[in-house]
């Protein structure tokens, strides 16, 4: 079984256009497009990867909706939750950003899994775009896979 030593990532969220009066629809997008992100096992459940979604750029003046936001909160899972065994420690950091820890360590932890972001500006709040299409390199949700 292939280990490696645990990651901490920070993921940088930006809006897709900078804001505008007039401009009313916007999204987020996390890593530039570059939004799927892929975890070796680690040694043992002690130690786990860490990553953190900040809002960054032109979204630095915004902040993540809370989580207890029911149409709209900052971060949630789509599809299909993990289980909490993989998963802990969901937290906000401030206002412009989100943690969670990994605890990717046997076979029981390994899948893909898509989630969803949002973020309020003034009275604005905007969020990754949900887009249904078949395959895995067609995917537009950012995701977390542990092999």
């Amino acid at each position: 079984m292939k280990h490696s030593d645990p990651k901490n990532i920070e993921i940088e969220v930006e809006l897709y256009r900078d804001p505008k009066p007039g401009r009313e629809e916007n999204l987020l997008v996390v890593n530039a497009g570059k939004h799927h992100h892929a975890f070796d096992k680690v040694a043992n459940d002690h130690q786990p990867h860490t990553i953190t979604w900040k809002l960054t750029g032109n979204a630095s003046h915004g902040e993540f909706c809370g989580p207890d936001d029911a149409d709209s909160p900052g971060f949630s899972w789509l599809v299909r939750r993990p289980s909490e065994k993989v998963f802990r420690n969901l937290r906000y950091e401030g206002k412009n950003k989100i943690s969670i820890e990994n605890y990717h360590c046997d076979k029981n932890s390994e899948g893909t899994w898509h989630y969803q972001l949002f973020a309020r500006f003034g009275n604005k709040v905007y969020g990754v775009p949900l887009t249904f299409v078949c395959g895995d390199s067609n995917s537009p949700h950012p995701s977390i896979k542990n092999t």
